[in-house]
C-alpha cells in the first residue's frame, strides 16, 4: 500500500507540474475553498470541506478546461451493520475541472462547473470503504472580475464521492456553498 501512495504522489506532482502549455507567462491560480454537507442517505452523516488549487490549462471560446490538486477533510459517521462507525479523514489527489462561462454584464459572468478527480486518503474512507475515491463536482458559479488578474468567485456545489466499485462501495453525496479566488502569477 505505501508503494501505491507513494506512486500517486509522484503521479499528482507531475500532473501539476507538467506543463500542458508555456508557464512563462498569463499562468493563473484558481484556489476555491468548498463546505459541503451531507444528503440523500439517511445513515451517512458526512461533512466535506475541500480545497481545490487548478490551473487553466486551456480555453476555447466560453470553455475553459482546469487541472490541480484536491485536498479535502471529510468528518462525521456512517451507520453499517447498525452501529456508528466514525468517517473522518483526509486525502488528497489530482483534479480536472471543465467550465463553460457566459459574460452577464461589464464584470460579472456565470458559470457552470464540472470537476473530477481522483482522492487517496490517509485511512480506509468511508468506514468500511477503501483507501480512494473519485470526487465528482457540478454546480453553478457568479464571477466578479475585479480586473484583468484578478478575481472571485462564489457558488452553490452538489458533490458524488464514492470508489465505483459495485461491491464495498459506502458512497454519499454532499452540497454546498464553494468560494474561489483567482490571481496572476
Amino acid at each position: 500500500m505505501r508503494r501505491l501512495i507513494y506512486l500517486v504522489i509522484v503521479i499528482n506532482f507531475l500532473l501539476i507540474c507538467m506543463p500542458g502549455k508555456s508557464y512563462a507567462a498569463d499562468s493563473k491560480l484558481e484556489m476555491e475553498w468548498d463546505y459541503l454537507t451531507h444528503t440523500q442517505f439517511d445513515d451517512r452523516n458526512i461533512d466535506t470541506v475541500s480545497l481545490h488549487i487548478l490551473e487553466n490549462i486551456s480555453k476555447k471560446n466560453s470553455w475553459s478546461i482546469y487541472r490541480g490538486i484536491t485536498i479535502t477533510r471529510p468528518t462525521g459517521h456512517i451507520i453499517k451493520d447498525q452501529q456508528t462507525k466514525d468517517s473522518s479523514a483526509v486525502g488528497i489527489g489530482p483534479a480536472y475541472m471543465i467550465r463553460n462561462e457566459k459574460g452577464l454584464s461589464g464584470k460579472l459572468s456565470a458559470a457552470l462547473d464540472m470537476s473530477g478527480g481522483l482522492i487517496l486518503y490517509d485511512k480506509r474512507f468511508p468506514a468500511g470503504g477503501e483507501y480512494y475515491n473519485f470526487m465528482w463536482r457540478i454546480g453553478p458559479q457568479l464571477i466578479y472580475k475585479a480586473n484583468e488578474n484578478s478575481s472571485v468567485n462564489i457558488g452553490y456545489m452538489f458533490m458524488h464521492v464514492s470508489n465505483g466499485l459495485s461491491t464495498n462501495n459506502p458512497g454519499y453525496n454532499g452540497r454546498g456553498f464553494t468560494v474561489g479566488f483567482v490571481t496572476k502569477y
